[in-house]
């Protein structure tokens, strides 16, 4: 499978398109025809600053979409001062249930979900050695989690994620439920337990959507609920003034739709090995933003 990296360097050689890397790879300086652009790391230069700052930062993007009056789930921001009453203010408003995050983390890192006042406490000491600011968040039981890739008003993907969970037949093994489940991420994993699951016997492996922590993709989506989930985030990309972007959207037990988070950086890395056509799949859309970068 190609890598991010090697996509790019096909899409430049196609294109027409002088490709210089800097900064061990983390920069990605295109040229021609007199014009200059850049890609660093997933941004492409397409969107400004502001917002791509904004996007970055799991709280702020909260506050921008309380302010604009969308679903959203609920965020509190947590600095180094926090007051330990605050915390159990919110561990007793959000029954035990928390998820705390790093407001600049990205790809699943750095998101925790805890049910322990003290862990809680232990939890938010350490990350804040490294981190300026956490969000602590309600925990919500989530159908799906879908991803909505945004090319200048027009939606070039759509997908729904499936975190990673297995039911046992009495035969097989977790590790075999698993690699079928998502072969992919599971085929190369050392750390799986080595039992047989009793019949119907529930694994989950993590709670997260993310791809990047074993979750898999989905691509038929209802018809009803495609419609729902591009209307709200094709709204929130024209209010928010921004080009190119993924955004993510649970939908809850209760069949509510919510917003997670968006990213100014588009990663696709998983989905191309996920999906059959991922390589495919990732030059149009990595093609079509290059394209948009260089159109006069």
């Amino acid at each position: 499978m190609l890598t991010f990296d090697e996509l790019i360097n096909e899409l430049c050689k196609e294109k027409g398109i002088k490709l210089t890397s800097i900064s061990k790879n983390w920069i990605k300086v295109l040229e021609r025809d007199n014009q200059i652009h850049y890609i660093i790391s997933h941004k492409f230069d397409l969107n400004n600053n502001s917002i791509a700052t904004i996007l970055d930062d799991k709280y702020a993007f909260y506050e921008l979409m309380e302010l604009k009056k969308n679903p959203i789930i609920k965020h509190h921001i947590i600095f180094r001062n926090y007051s330990k009453d605050y915390i159990k203010d919110l561990y007793e408003l959000y029954n035990h249930n928390l998820v705390i995050k790093a407001n600049l983390g990205s790809c699943g890192k750095e998101v925790f979900h805890e049910t322990d006042l003290e862990k809680i406490y232990d939890l938010l000491d350490n990350l804040l050695i490294k981190n300026y600011s956490l969000s602590i968040c309600p925990y919500i039981n989530i159908k799906n989690e879908y991803r909505v890739i945004i090319l200048d008003s027009q939606i070039l993907l759509m997908y729904g994620k499936i975190k990673p969970v297995v039911y046992g037949d009495g035969k097989k093994t977790l590790r075999e439920l698993l690699i079928e489940f998502n072969p992919h991420y599971f085929g190369n994993k050392k750390n799986i337990p080595n039992i047989v699951l009793n019949k119907e016997e529930k694994y989950e492996y993590n709670w997260q959507f993310n791809l990047s922590k074993g979750a898999n993709i989905f691509m038929d989506i209802p018809e009803f609920l495609e419609e729902k989930i591009s209307k709200l985030a094709l709204k929130v990309a024209k209010e928010i003034n921004i080009r190119f972007c993924s955004i993510d959207i649970i939908l809850d037990n209760e069949d509510n739709l919510y917003l997670m988070e968006a990213n100014s950086g588009v990663m696709m890395d998983n989905f191309m090995n996920i999906h059959e056509n991922g390589v495919n799949i990732a030059k149009y859309i990595y093609g079509s933003a290059i394209n948009k970068m260089f159109a006069k």
